[in-house]
């Protein structure tokens, strides 16, 4: 059976797929970063035929359906045992409370969703994929009560379609920057047509007249996600706090940053991958 084939059961209650010790085990010795890159990939190639998935897991108290052989956080929280992005989370928690709203664009199978939610923040998750949103969906269920709305949308300048690229071993991963695959991050990509909403759309949708914090992280489209929103929405809408992905950011059309500086956001906190920016005043 491939990668591919693995089994998407989003009915079945939590707790139906256990991950028994040999599992977390191998997932692990997938995840060993002191081996060499090339290794680890055999490695990871050989434990994905094997335990592929799903397997239902906890971490840091919430409740997720794994698919281990498909996406790098799925593979992380059963590898660690934890959430990934702790830096990031750690980064974002002073501004999370109850009644806060949190949007996450690019929300995959829900790592800051549910940790958002669980600290007592209204969220609305925006996922491209309709696979990944069926997951999200389910870890959401899992979680209840948890005041979460999903979006199964693409976010970009203007209402169309586009293609999001997608890679069978990491569905986290999609993009819809052609680009971006090939070269470093070159695979087995295939495009798919979604719907694209700009993100004023979406929250008008939801009825948000607010956002508190926005995170964006969409694999090199986040400037078409962030600058045509803080463009042409009134102020008021826009976010206190705004987590960006920068890992891709030289597939950016145009570079947010100084554009983020100039309309009054001050870089708060970064990590390797991402920039946390607070609107000063």
């Amino acid at each position: 059976m491939s990668v591919s084939s693995t089994l998407l059961d989003t009915t079945s209650p939590f707790g139906t797929y256990r991950a028994e010790g040999l599992v977390r085990a191998a997932w692990r010795l997938a995840d060993r970063h002191d081996l060499s890159k090339g290794l680890r990939k055999r490695i990871r190639s050989l434990v994905a035929r094997l335990f592929q998935g799903p397997y239902d897991a906890e971490a840091d108290g919430l409740k997720f359906r794994l698919y281990p052989g498909q996406n790098y956080d799925d593979r992380k929280i059963l590898s660690k045992g934890r959430l990934p992005e702790r830096a990031e989370h750690k980064l974002l928690r002073p501004y999370l409370s109850a009644g806060k709203v949190f949007v996450d664009v690019g929300a995959n199978i829900g790592s800051y969703t549910l940790f958002a939610a669980n600290a007592g923040a209204k969220v609305v998750a925006v996922e491209a994929n309709p696979e990944t949103a069926s997951k999200l969906a389910f870890n959401i269920a899992a979680n209840s009560p948890v005041d979460v709305e999903l979006v199964n949308v693409a976010v970009g300048a203007e209402e169309g379609t586009l293609s999001l690229w997608l890679e069978p071993s990491n569905c986290g991963f999609a993009t819809l920057v052609e680009d971006l695959t090939t070269g470093e991050w070159a695979g087995d990509w295939s495009p798919r047509d979604v719907e694209v909403k700009p993100l004023q759309s979406v929250l008008a949708d939801k009825g948000l007249d607010r956002v508190d914090i926005l995170k964006v992280d969409v694999e090199g489209f986040e400037d078409r996600v962030l600058l045509p929103f803080l463009r042409s929405a009134d102020k008021a809408l826009w976010p206190r706090v705004i987590l960006i992905e920068t890992n891709c950011r030289s597939h950016w059309a145009e570079d947010c940053l100084p554009v983020l500086a100039d309309l009054g956001y001050g870089l708060a906190g970064e990590t390797e991958d991402n920039m946390v920016f607070e609107l000063q005043g």
